[in-house]
């Protein structure tokens, strides 16, 4: 993600060699003087010119020492031409095949086990080649008004098109709620009310995103780190004309091929090599080795890995060190200290769990809980059954999870009401100046009219009104209304972390508690009131990130709004034919009825969603929290406070670090495990070290250079070998796979379990 570290040419993306037009050349002025005023500033310059870096004394998620500011000088362009055309034929066309592609892959794959993501790596990549031949082959003719081939192959092409693909490329989360309610509970909604639940969910949010510009998007400390090592990659394909680009060109290809093919070891051939147990390999005889040594069932100490699906986790190489140090600060502290003292005092029966991590129900004999059997027929809950039942255990690590996802978002609240909520304020009140180059390059592009956004907002929420009435999703439209205020209240917070830092708070565990309060017995009511909370949020979040990738690109920001909205409509007209074709052919395989000879149709991920259904909206957390869970309510409290006494501490120290105490990242780090293996811990901060404090401190240049391009490199091989592996294996030959042998062990891959 580091461009030309000479500050003569930092756009990496091509020198326009034509440019006539006037407007433009004061532009291209306007734009150097600029960047030179910005390097003064670095350099401690100009008083009485407004400052845009983070302040240090105020700003606990900016940029002090990470080196932020400068990587994105040397990735995003410095100069523009306006007159490049973007959104037109050819990447709508690309855009839209790809999407649909994208949309059917990620729902066929929503019923698979081990099925990989459908990647905008791969859209990236495929589109760049096939760019250049529509360019070079299609007509230069005009039709029904629109021409198809307006011009060269430009680097905004490939924004568009990848945008449009990734907008709706995906599973959408709605998707969950008509498959549980045909699968399980038997109940069918039309094709119209399906389609509208899908596109409501996943557009409401764009009408939030609206409001969040002027403090998520345009002020320069919103660095949004994800969407760096896209302009890298954009940049590195495009760009060939310096001797900076070129090598960054053979970086990124020999590590990528290196990668791909590297990757058929850990990922086909020999799977031990994702999860090196090493406690494992001296006695898994030993319950004591196989708890603390497994990163699959237990802590995961001592446990290396050599895949980068394991290791890119949580982009280890352009995530922000400060936030990579408190994200690793929460998940050590609490797989690797917090839970060895539970095992040891043996708190709340931990060593009675067939695994410590696990995110199983159990009932009062420590096995597996099943939800069906306090069920009525009609999938209420039967009171007698409960009693007789009841205590629904969760492993003590799984139930402090709950109380770190309460702390967390709680501490997002109080963090940045602390350290960020002037700027906010003056936001809202539009007295902020955002005088950085990529601010005055944009100048060029009319904004998306508020009316836009006022418009989806009120178009999408009446949709929805109208499907929560007239379907069976137990939702009235008070609840709709506050599952959208939920969103509303935490967007900006949120959005703040994760513009900074690379960390998205989800609000999918507080929009369940919230549901399962108000609407108890209720599990369609809680599974979709929980939907249009989280996805409003969600949503929100990936459209301002995609907004400030327009934003360093200077795409025109209506032209971006275009793309998202017809990729996620289009998404989700695809998602709802997929699904209902895959749950038509394959339902008895689906609902547990039959199970499918090649294993490749187990239905697992709607089977959680129906249970979280069933235990957040039948059961209830009146219910669920009670008895000894009741403590994990003070998550609540403890997650407001805690930034106070950070705050209270940097005051009284200032020179120490307790003004890069970010406890909403240190308590979701924290809830990391169960969600994912412990066996990330390790090597991924192995790596995240190696990169940001040695190689940058050893090698700077290089590091400065290189780092984003290598990491675009693994993170496409590694999701385009996991694809290529998925259609082989489970496509192209059905039922086949690698030879069984000691590193790819039919009983346990990592030789945790005796016997392996």
């Amino acid at each position: 993600m580091t461009e030309s570290y000479e500050l003569r040419d930092l756009d990496g993306m091509g020198r326009q060699e034509h440019v006539n037009d006037q407007r433009e050349h004061l532009l291209r002025k306007t734009s150097d003087e600029i960047l030179q005023e910005e390097i003064r500033q670095l350099q401690g310059g100009l008083d009485g010119v407004e400052p845009y870096l983070p302040r240090k004394s105020t700003d606990s998620t900016g940029d002090r020492d990470d080196g932020m500011e400068e990587m994105i000088n040397r990735i995003t362009p410095s100069t523009d031409d306006p007159a490049l055309v973007s959104l037109t034929f050819r990447s709508v066309v690309l855009g839209v095949i790809f999407c649909i592609l994208g949309a059917a892959a990620s729902q066929v794959f929503y019923f698979s086990e081990g099925a990989p993501s459908f990647s905008v790596y791969f859209v990236i990549l495929v589109s760049h080649p096939l760019g250049h031949l529509m360019a070079r082959y299609l007509p230069r003719q005009t039709f029904m008004g629109v021409e198809l081939n307006p011009g060269e192959f430009n680097v905004k092409f490939i924004d568009h098109s990848a945008v449009i693909a990734s907008s709706g490329g995906t599973s959408a989360y709605a998707s969950d709620i008509v498959a549980i309610l045909r699968l399980y509970y038997h109940e069918t909604i039309g094709a119209l009310s399906s389609i509208t639940l899908l596109i409501t969910t996943q557009s409401i949010g764009f009408g939030l995103a609206g409001f969040c510009q002027n403090i998520l998007v345009r002020p320069r400390a919103m660095h949004w780190p994800a969407t760096l090592v896209l302009i890298q990659l954009f940049n590195t394909l495009h760009d060939e004309s310096t001797s900076l680009t070129q090598t960054r060109l053979k970086i990124f290809t020999y590590t990528a091929v290196g990668c791909f093919l590297y990757q058929f070891l850990p990922g086909t051939f020999f799977p031990t090599l994702t999860s090196i147990a090493t406690l494992c390999y001296i006695n898994n005889q030993s319950w004591l080795m196989r708890t603390l040594g497994s990163g699959y069932e237990g802590l995961g100490m001592l446990n290396f890995s050599l895949d980068w699906s394991t290791i890119g986790y949580n982009g280890p190489l352009f995530t922000p060190w400060f936030a990579q140090l408190n994200w690793f600060a929460g998940i050590i502290l609490s797989v690797w200290i917090v839970m060895p003292i539970m095992l040891a005092i043996n708190f709340w029966d931990a060593r009675e769990f067939p695994s410590p991590t696990s995110s199983h129900l159990y009932n009062a004999t420590f096995q597996p809980f099943d939800v069906l059997t306090v069920l009525n027929k009609d999938l209420t809950l039967n009171e007698t059954i409960w009693e007789d039942a009841k205590p629904l255990l969760l492993t003590p690590y799984f139930a402090i999870s709950y109380a770190l996802s309460f702390a967390a978002l709680t501490a997002v609240l109080s963090h940045v009401w602390i350290w960020h909520r002037q700027e906010i304020f003056d936001a809202l009140a539009k007295r902020t100046r955002h005088n950085d180059i990529h601010n005055q390059l944009n100048l060029a592009y009319a904004p998306v009219p508020n009316s836009w956004y006022y418009a989806i907002l009120a178009v999408t929420f009446a949709a929805a009104v109208i499907v929560v009435e007239t379907s069976p999703l137990q939702t009235p439209t008070w609840m709709l209304a506050l599952a959208i205020g939920v969103a509303a209240l935490f967007l900006i917070p949120i959005g703040i972390i994760a513009a900074c830092s690379n960390t998205t708070i989800g609000l999918n565990v507080l929009t369940e508690f919230i549901a399962g309060i108000i609407m108890p017995g209720k599990p369609i009511g809680n599974v979709t009131f929980k939907c249009y909370g989280y996805m409003a949020m969600s949503q929100a979040i990936a459209l301002l990130s995609d907004q400030k990738l327009a934003h360093y690109m200077h795409v025109s920001p209506k032209n971006m709004f275009i793309a998202q909205a017809l990729g996620t409509v289009l998404g989700c007209v695809v998602n709802y034919v997929t699904l209902t074709q895959v749950i038509d052919s394959k339902f008895s395989y689906l609902n547990g009825d039959a199970i499918d000879p090649t294993g490749q149709w187990d239905g697992r991920k709607p089977q959680i969603f129906y249970s979280a259904s069933v235990i957040w909206g039948a059961v209830a957390p009146a219910r669920f929290f009670a008895g000894k869970y009741t403590w994990l309510y003070l998550g609540f409290p403890i997650g407001a406070l805690l930034p106070f006494m950070a705050y209270w501490l940097h005051k009284r120290f200032p020179d120490k670090i307790f003004d890069r105490i970010v406890f909403p990242i240190i308590f979701d780090g924290g809830n990391t495990v169960p969600q994912a293996p412990a066996n990330i811990i390790l090597t991924s901060f192995c790596v995240a070290w190696s990169a940001n404090v040695w190689l940058r401190k050893r090698y700077p240049r290089f590091y400065a250079n290189f780092i984003y391009v290598i990491s675009a490199a693994l993170d496409s091989a590694t999701s385009l070998q996991a694809l290529t592996t998925y259609m082989l294996f489970s496509i192209v030959v059905p039922g086949s796979g690698a030879a069984a042998w000691w590193g790819n062990s039919a009983i346990d891959t990592e030789h945790c379990r005796p016997g392996s």
